[in-house]
């Protein structure tokens, strides 16, 4: 009878690496899983949210009115074949498992700072105040809303209590 020889045991480094990669693999298929199929929660007017990418096709993004990624608020939420009557911008959700609803917009403007009239972007992006851009001029939290003055314009979003006067500059 001929005995074989033990098989060649693996070394001790190739061992972990076997399991870290196990465990890593599961990691991003659990993540995978929870991201892509859990759908969006239904926020409500005065929800915060960061808001990038392009404007025919955003990703929303909840986060805390104190984030200093906030730069939207709801102002409402309707039905995805409706409108929003009272909204800066606004965007569907695009994923099958999210709810078929419109979410209505708010801007989180800085006092002072200057944005260009024209965007393609969702991001509130800050620009020199020059040709191409507005400055706000006031930002008010009060309700009823002081009166702008005749030169600038007015947005007002009194679901959430906030209303800007802005000018052309």
């Amino acid at each position: 009878m001929i005995e074989e020889p033990p098989a060649p045991r693996k070394s001790l480094a190739r061992r972990v690496l076997t399991y870290a990669l196990t465990v890593l693999v599961a990691a991003v298929a659990i993540y995978g899983v929870s991201e892509f199929l859990t759908p969006v929660q239904t926020p409500k007017a005065g929800d915060c949210a960061d808001v990038t990418g392009y404007s025919n096709e955003p990703d929303f993004d909840a986060v805390s009115c104190g984030s200093s990624s906030a730069n939207y608020v709801v102002t409402g939420v309707v039905a995805r074949s409706e409108g929003c009557q009272n909204a800066y911008g606004d965007m569907v959700t695009r994923r099958a498992q999210d709810p078929s609803i419109r979410i209505c917009l708010a801007p989180l403007w800085e006092q002072g700072a200057c944005y260009p009239t024209a965007f393609s972007r969702m991001e509130l992006t800050t620009v020199d105040c020059g040709e191409g851009a507005f400055r706000v001029n006031r930002v008010s939290r009060d309700v009823p809303a002081p009166s702008c003055a005749v030169y600038e314009k007015r947005y007002s979003y009194p679901e959430v209590g906030l209303t800007y006067c802005t000018q052309a500059v």
